[in-house]
């Protein structure tokens, strides 16, 4: 069954989990939790909370089971698999770092009752467990090819808005209708789980309503760029690309905040910037993202991307 398949059945188990590494003394050493129902050690993880978006639990899973808060980087292959009960199971995988210790250890010690730093060449073999040796892998190749540590780069799509035939008063002003504020207050904790450091958008009032309650929960200032606008993009579209190409090479972790008319251009300049394999799965049809949904590219220290996912917030 296809990842898609999965995701389409309404039975589907979803749950996400964090491979965190660090380099220490120059071994690269990845964090594992013992799990006393089976005896076994696996990578921290955990099933979605109803309205969660994946990324969100993958970090709030690693905090419960470890005690560590972590930043995501690029994604690992998922896993899926049926379950006893004949429910399928889909589990999300990115690779890591800590942020901050923000806890003593495990939040329940008959789920997890051990959290320890293992050596990547013997995690293979502590790992009994089959649906957690391809992100280990994966890793692997990563820290091989010195592009495990990518820089995330989001291109947020604003909320909902109020419709053009309900607002009189100028594009500019035109707010975020009742969808757009739920969904405004779930992206935080999606954004947060990739921990940006700048944060850019548009003007307009239905963008900048978007990202400022992420921006109150960081503590970044919003910078504001009018070539992100529908109308600055119109009048000069070099202007936006030459704004996303600065972005990429500086590499900096950051959320761009545009609108559906400016994504074309956004994606040209992306494709110029990604591997070929990225490139192909670039969104390439209007709407491009639906609204609030995120793309989050990873990208290297040169401004290379290598790795997307896509996200929007999930209202009940």
């Amino acid at each position: 069954m296809s990842t898609t398949e999965v995701l389409a059945d309404p039975r589907t188990v979803l749950a996400a989990g964090v491979l965190t590494w660090r380099e220490k003394k120059g071994r690269i050493e990845v964090l594992l939790v013992h799990r006393p129902r089976y005896d076994d050690w696996s990578i921290p993880k955990g099933k979605l909370d109803p309205g969660e978006t994946f990324p969100a639990a993958a970090v709030r899973e690693v905090e419960e089971e470890t005690g560590y808060r972590v930043r995501l980087h690029r994604p690992l292959p998922s896993s899926s698999y049926v379950l006893a009960s004949g429910r399928p199971k889909l589990v999300r995988y990115w690779s890591g770092e800590v942020r901050s210790r923000v806890g003593p250890g495990p939040q329940n010690p008959r789920e997890v009752d051990e959290v320890r730093w293992v050596e990547i060449e013997k995690a293979g073999r502590l790992m009994h467990g089959q649906n957690d040796q391809a992100p280990l892998a994966a890793l692997r190749d990563h820290l091989e090819q010195d592009a495990a540590r990518t820089r995330p780069i989001i291109i947020q799509r604003h909320a909902a808005a109020l419709s053009r035939a309900k607002w009189r008063e100028g594009e500019e002003t035109r707010p975020l209708n009742t969808k757009g504020k739920r969904q405004a207050k779930l992206l935080p904790a999606m954004l947060d789980s990739y921990d940006p450091a700048v944060l850019i958008s548009s003007p307009w009032e239905r963008c900048r309503s978007t990202v400022q309650p992420f921006g109150r929960l960081s503590g970044l200032d919003l910078t504001t760029k009018s070539a992100l606008t529908e109308a600055g993009h119109e009048a000069q579209p070099s202007r936006t690309a030459a704004v996303i190409a600065r972005v990429l090479q500086e590499a900096r972790p950051t959320v761009v905040c545009t609108h559906r008319p400016v994504l074309p251009t956004v994606i040209g300049v992306i494709r110029e910037h990604a591997s070929e394999e990225v490139a192909a799965e670039l969104p390439a049809e209007d709407p491009y993202l639906a609204a609030g949904e995120a793309l989050v590219l990873h990208v290297t220290e040169q401004g290379r991307v290598v790795a997307l996912e896509r996200h929007r917030p999930i209202l009940d």
